[in-house]
């Protein structure tokens, strides 16, 4: 009786077959596995980005802006780019693990709450390590453009006549200062002992602050609130080619 096993040995030998590697047989799933961790932590990144869009956005805000009036400025100046991109990369990470030979297996509610978890703790995990701040400061300082597409504060802090100014101190006096906003446009901003300040510290030139107010005249602006804008190197490029330095 032929022995089966001796037939395949011997067969292996004539056709000098090789086994093939660990690697080459599970490539396609390490490519996924790659993907797909490339693709959350892309996702993690612009979350971060769209947490620093909106640092800025304080509590006492609401107290000095009249809801509805907020609510439309922050949605003109909402952090679309990264919000599209993030949502662009939970889709991706999703279509990623139903096209796997086990995915038919997780429900769209599964999948979708896995990829905004990880997508959140990574993003969180990015802001708290600044992370988000040092890549916005590097890549996009010297470009304007994509600048005020990928982070609007600026743009957020241009309305004067909605109340909302900021920019950086040039010249600090005992009850008015002249603010270099973020379009190059020199103003003088009034503030008196009512006047809610919240700052790091206390005001001093150089600083880059918000303020919420009145516009008294051109050019003039009547402060109500005064608070620290988070974003140091934004506008920096700008303000010191105005001012000669």
């Amino acid at each position: 009786m032929d022995n089966p096993a001796k037939k395949i040995i011997d067969r292996i030998k004539e056709e000098h077959v090789v086994p093939e590697s660990k690697f080459r047989l599970h490539w396609k799933s390490y490519l996924f596995w790659l993907v797909w961790g490339s693709t959350l932590l892309l996702g993690a990144l612009f979350f971060s980005f769209i947490i620093f869009n909106f640092l800025d956005v304080r509590p006492e805000i609401f107290h000095h802006l009249r809801l509805g009036r907020f609510m439309f400025v922050l949605i003109m100046t909402a952090p679309y780019l990264w919000i599209s991109l993030s949502i662009l990369a939970l889709v991706s990470g999703f279509l990623a693990i139903r096209r796997t030979k086990r995915g038919y297996r997780y429900s769209i509610l599964f999948a979708t709450a896995l990829g905004v978890l990880i997508i959140s703790i990574l993003g969180i995990t990015l802001h708290m390590s600044k992370v988000n701040e040092k890549m916005g400061m590097g890549i996009f300082r010297e470009m304007p453009g994509p600048r005020g597409l990928a982070f609007p504060i600026e743009k957020r802090w241009s309305r004067p006549n909605e109340r909302m100014l900021g920019g950086e101190i040039l010249e600090l006096k005992p009850d008015y200062f002249m603010l270099i906003n973020f379009e190059d446009e020199t103003w003088e901003v009034r503030y008196a002992p009512e006047t809610e300040i919240k700052v790091r510290g206390q005001l001093e030139e150089g600083m880059r602050v918000g303020i919420i107010g009145e516009k008294i005249e051109k050019r003039k602006f009547k402060a109500e609130f005064i608070h620290s804008l988070p974003m140091d190197g934004f506008g920096r490029r700008r303000m010191m080619i105005k001012r000669g330095t």
